[in-house]
Order: structure tokens, then sequence, then C-alpha cells
């Protein structure tokens, strides 16, 4: 099966120049090293699951500790799924450029 996906790939972009293939892979390889370093940051950026465990009782029952999910942290979580998505779609683009070679 994955024969006959190669083969299709190949027939459809056996057809674009070498060195459009060769560019295409440089620059969406270049992608993927900045969106590597931006979700390597974003994730640093994240606070651990148990940073705001009461001193006491070891239970979240605060404010911050309920609604944390509308705040920054929900907007880091959702840069670092945006990130992981674009990396796999850039990653799907190389090979199947990267085929035809």
């Amino acid at each position: 099966m994955l024969n006959s996906i190669a083969l299709n790939f190949s027939s459809l972009l056996g057809e674009i120049a070498y060195e459009v293939r060769t560019n295409v892979k440089l620059a969406f390889g270049i992608l993927m090293v900045i969106a590597s370093i931006a979700i390597i940051v974003v994730i640093m950026m994240q606070k651990g699951t148990n940073d705001d465990v009461g001193v006491i009782s070891g239970s979240s029952d605060t404010y911050y500790g309920k609604n944390k999910e509308r705040g920054k942290e929900s907007l880091l979580k959702k840069i670092t799924l945006g990130l992981f998505v674009f990396i796999m779609v850039c990653a799907v683009i190389c090979f199947a450029v990267g085929i035809a070679d």
C-alpha cells in the first residue's frame, strides 16, 4: 500500500522541476526549525501541573486554580497545539515532495 502511495506522489510531483522541489524542501525545513524553536520557547513559558497546589490541603481551590484555563495558560496551550500541527503539516509536505527525488 505504501508503494502505491509513493508511486502516486511520484507521478503527481514528477512534473515539478528538481530545483523547485529542492527549494520547497529547504523552505519548509527552515520553517520547521523556526517553529521547533518557537514551540520549545512556548513550552518553557508554561507552568507545571503542580504549581498551584495548596500548601496545607494539597488542592487547588483558589480562584486562579479554577479559572486558569481562561487566561495565559489557555493561550499557551493553543499556541503549542497550533505549532505542533504546523510542524506535522510541514513534515508531510517535505515527505511528499521528497519522494519524487
